[in-house]
């Protein structure tokens, strides 16, 4: 299926891979002062972003880690 350019990416199967073109179209026409929200775990904790990784040629990962429950 071809993707429009600057529309929302979903649906995707575990065999199709998101790629760095699939996200500058999608990202496109955003300003750079956009944030983004990784949204949260089934538990309610929020995802930030801890790093990209290189691991391999044409492979890059993008690692998330959760937010912390405050331990009073």
């Amino acid at each position: 299926m071809a993707k429009r350019s600057g529309g929302m990416i979903s649906g995707m199967s575990e065999k199709d891979a998101l790629t760095v073109g699939d996200i500058r179209d999608a990202i496109e026409k955003l300003s750079d002062d956009v944030e983004i929200d990784f949204g949260s775990t089934l538990e309610g904790r929020r995802l930030h972003f801890y790093r990209f990784k290189t691991r391999g040629k044409k492979l890059l990962g993008i690692e998330l880690r959760e937010e912390l429950p405050d331990i009073g």
